[in-house]
């Protein structure tokens, strides 16, 4: 039986009913044999890029029985996958730009018809995410924010929808999250402003800094951000 976290929990309460998972960066591959337990798949790739975090999925995978139904594999991103072979990936706890790396090398498995799901959980910079959708063909179709400790998680849930324009106040706060009015909305929006508050007061001690580029644009991201605060009654 595994313990896992709030975060873990809730990203394999993301996983739809389907045929095949692949989670990239699996480490210890809990999320895939939770997904396979609860039986959400029927079989699961679990794939890392270290040797280490590969024995150890391996150690998991053998001591729940698993071996039959999930591949472990040694591999960077998705090519520890074919085309065609996965039906939902999950790529969780790193930086969004690692991310796009890791998306934009596989363009054949994002292109393949039987993959319909992507979630993704990034670490930082999640508007990375946000703007790759606008140019990959895929979409949001859900985000959600997830308490564990005294941290907040980003999650992204992607399907394919070439159309898909992002479309909110600012790229730092998933609009769905604005529109659904998320719990935790008000305490992630007060993390962020906390942030900006922190970076315009260090730059403010400099004139060369107060007159950059990048104080005007960080002012107008603190406006935005304190506009959803405020718009959407945050508690």
């Amino acid at each position: 039986m595994i313990t896992a976290g709030p975060r873990l929990d809730f990203l394999v309460s993301l996983v739809p009913s389907c045929g095949t998972l692949c989670d990239v960066g699996t480490d210890h591959a809990y999320l895939p044999v939770m997904a396979i337990s609860q039986g959400r798949v029927k079989k699961a790739i679990a794939g890392d890029i270290g040797e280490g975090p590969c024995e150890a999925a391996w150690k998991t995978v053998h001591s729940h029985h698993l071996e039959d139904v999930i591949s472990v594999r040694l591999g960077s991103g998705l090519t520890v996958t074919r085309p065609g072979e996965a039906n939902t990936v999950v790529i969780a706890g790193m930086g969004a730009g690692t991310m796009v790396e890791i998306l934009d090398a596989a363009p054949e498995v994002l292109a393949s018809p039987t993959l319909t799901t992507l979630i993704l959980q990034p670490m930082n910079d999640s508007e990375k995410l946000r703007h790759w959708c606008e140019r990959s063909g895929w979409g949001i179709l859900r985000e959600e924010l997830v308490q564990e400790g005294n941290r907040i998680y980003e999650v992204l849930l992607l399907h394919k929808d070439p159309s898909f324009h992002y479309e909110g106040l600012t790229d730092l706060v998933g609009d769905d999250l604005v529109r659904r009015h998320h719990p935790l909305l008000g305490m992630f929006v007060r993390r962020l402003i906390a942030k900006y508050d922190r970076l315009l007061s260090s730059m403010e001690k400099s004139s060369k800094a107060r007159q950059s580029e990048h104080y005007q644009t960080s002012v107008e991201t603190k406006k935005r951000l304190e506009e959803i605060l405020h718009g959407n009654d945050c508690q």
